[in-house]
């Protein structure tokens, strides 16, 4: 009877397309590539491990055939709404990742422009506490950026 509803499960959890998150099955041509970022370091960072976590390596000469480029994330806090006393009481944050993947033995430049949002509540009472949640809605939002760029790599044919 376990085995019965063992097997069911990992059918029914195969068959609706889950996986697990953070896992992308890249394409062996962006499998050995350059990354050249001019993001925040923390971004770099995430991005690179989160490549590599999928199997991509950085050969340290020049080897690598394909680039990736990262421009710089631009990411900007507007008010959404105020309350009775004029006072921000929303804020979004929208967030817009430029990259190009450039294939130099084909000749091959694919761009792409990603984007991002998150909506968070301002607590005049809790600066600090907004300051808090404004750092986790931005670490968030780069989290998305990235996990948007790796299903964009998955998906390209070079």
């Amino acid at each position: 009877m376990k085995h019965i509803v063992l097997t069911a499960l990992v059918l029914i959890t195969s068959a609706c397309g889950w996986q697990l998150r953070g896992l992308v099955v890249l394409p062996p041509s962006v499998q050995v590539m350059s990354l050249e970022s001019q993001a925040n370091n923390r971004f770099n960072q995430r991005l690179r491990q989160q490549l590599e976590f999928n199997g991509v390596t950085f050969p340290d000469d020049a080897s690598a055939t394909v680039r990736l480029l990262i421009e710089p994330l631009k990411m900007e806090r507007l008010t959404l709404s105020v309350n009775n006393f004029g006072q921000a009481s929303e804020y979004e944050l929208n967030a817009q990742l430029n990259a190009r993947l450039i294939d130099l033995e084909k000749e091959t430049d694919i761009s792409w422009q990603i984007s991002g949002r998150r909506i968070f509540n301002n607590d005049v009472n809790s600066v600090i506490g907004t300051e808090s949640e404004e750092k986790i809605q931005r670490q968030e939002i780069e989290n998305d950026l990235i996990r948007k760029l790796m299903i964009r790599l998955q998906k390209v044919q070079l």
